[in-house]
């Protein structure tokens, strides 16, 4: 039989493997993470830490921080601008009728009934008139928000029904994937324990998917394959938190819960966007071990008073800078530096008035994260921080009150995306059986399409499997799963025995 790894299980990874379960090919699924009932809560959340340890643990840890994780937003319309690139690469058509399929199944799986958030035409005129006015564009969408609080039944519901179908499955949890590489026609996969390493394993594949999503971003340039890739420079994006009052946007709020707005400044031309929108939800750190960025989600049952969005600023970067990742990266790090180790935090009054916060006691706006007061202007280019202000001050005229100064700024909020990478429709590279999906291909910027891409290499593998015939089947060990009582909000968990 032949065999594929997958390399990362984030919304990408476990929507390919429903694809890969019961087909005639050995899928071996290698994961940082623990198994799926041992992904528990925030404990920042939990009022068990105050902040975060000094490894990221395993709710922010790689590959559980993905937004199918955290927060759990979906967009279901098939945009050429938003949530990604799949409407250049497949069209309308196609991508639509995945994102209905996604939706689909997370419904299914859905613990408790989920609203979709579609705004009818009255919401429209509204939006375009105010937007216009204040030289913005609105981008239509759809939106499932299933909330960090039934995102784990989700995911384990789904991976349960994976398991049932797929003998074919062999998981390995807890393992890191030091290198991928080529060996003539295969690919030489080497991976260690993550939490304890030591004892790596070589084995080669005859199909590699990677699925490492924005934080393996680097990782995945440093890979002996990719210099041979068909790519150009990726995008950057560069912003801050934004934690305002539920009052100020609750016009919007019930309308759209997130509506997609869309700026461009008037000197740099630059793009800024919003992005996550979290009405009366929680901003959280995201340990990265080498650096801490600041995230928002909320809950589909505890609410805060304050409304948490991103606003960033879009970067390409032409020759001959090729290293994107690293400059958003440091950032990040420089930012933490100030702030001694974690997120900084800053009135918009005072990042105005060019002074650093010292205090936030008496501030109109409470933070629902304990970060380090400072200046943020030390540690981002004016350019960024032009273009962040600019917006919010657009913004304000659609949600008056958004732009004042006791509204909070936290960073650093980046994100980083590797090198525009050439796929095919089924997202495989011009290295044959190599395919890239999720965030980590370029092509994706959130759930919906990154499901999406997973789908599409799913079937892209489907359909050499059968122009190659009928493969010798092979005895697998079977994949046990036990049903334990729930806890934390999670019906249904499963445990799976790693497998070598």
């Amino acid at each position: 039989m032949l065999k594929l790894a997958l390399v990362g299980l984030g919304a990408s990874g476990l929507f390919c493997l429903e694809e890969l379960a019961g087909q005639n090919v050995e899928v071996h699924v290698f994961d940082v993470g623990p198994t799926y009932n041992k992904r528990y809560p925030c404990p920042i959340d939990q009022g068990k830490l105050e902040v975060c340890p000094p490894k990221a643990c395993s709710y922010c840890a790689p590959g559980q921080s993905a937004g199918s994780w955290n927060d759990f937003k979906v967009i279901l319309s098939a945009s050429p601008v938003i949530g990604g690139r799949l409407y250049d690469l497949v069209g309308e058509k196609v991508l639509q009728e995945h994102l209905d399929k996604l939706k689909r199944l997370i419904l299914e799986h859905a613990p408790v009934n989920i609203p979709v958030v579609k705004p009818n035409q009255d919401d429209l005129d509204w939006i375009k008139q105010r937007a216009t006015f204040a030289g913005m564009t609105y981008h239509y969408q759809e939106l499932l928000h299933c909330g960090s609080d039934n995102a784990p039944a989700i995911n384990t519901s789904i991976l349960n029904q994976i398991v049932e179908k797929g003998p074919n499955i062999i998981f390995h949890w807890d393992t890191k994937v030091v290198s991928v590489a080529r060996r003539q026609e295969k690919f030489a996969v080497i991976s260690d324990s993550y939490r304890k390493p030591g004892a790596e394993q070589e084995e080669l594949f005859d199909f590699c998917i990677m699925s490492v999503g924005r934080g393996g971003a680097n990782w995945l340039t440093q890979q002996e394959f990719y210099k041979s890739l068909d790519i150009s420079p990726g995008q950057v994006d560069i912003g801050v938190r934004v934690e305002t009052s539920c009052y100020f946007t609750e016009e919007v709020d019930k309308r759209f819960y997130e509506p997609k707005l869309y700026y461009l400044t008037r000197r740099s031309n630059d793009v800024v966007r919003n992005f996550c929108s979290n009405p009366k939800g929680f901003v959280t750190p995201e340990n990265h071990r080498e650096y801490v960025l600041v995230n928002g989600h909320s809950k589909m049952y505890e609410k805060s008073e304050n409304n948490n969005f991103a606003v960033l600023v879009s970067k390409t970067f032409t020759r001959p800078f090729k290293n994107p990742q690293q400059y958003s990266q440091h950032i990040a790090k420089v930012t933490n530096m100030l702030a001694g180790g974690g997120p900084l935090i800053q009135r918009l009054g005072d990042l105005r008035s060019g002074r650093r916060t010292k205090t936030l006691v008496n501030n109109l706006i409470k933070p629902s994260l304990e970060a380090e007061c400072g200046d943020i202007s030390l540690a981002y280019p004016h350019r960024i921080l032009e273009g962040i202000v600019e917006y919010l001050d657009a913004l304000d005229k659609i949600c008056p009150g958004v732009a004042g100064e006791s509204t909070l700024l936290y960073a650093p909020e980046v994100k980083s995306y590797p090198d525009s990478i050439v796929v095919s429709k089924n997202m495989e590279t011009n290295i044959p059986n190599l395919y890239i999906i999720g965030d980590s291909s370029s092509w994706t910027r959130g759930v919906g399409q990154a499901a999406t891409s997973g789908m599409l290499a799913g079937q892209g593998v489907g359909f050499k499997l059968k122009d190659l015939g009928p493969l010798e089947k092979k005895s697998l060990q079977p994949v046990n799963t036990k049903q334990e009582s729930a806890s934390n909000a999670i019906p249904v968990e499963v445990t799976i025995n790693n497998a070598s």
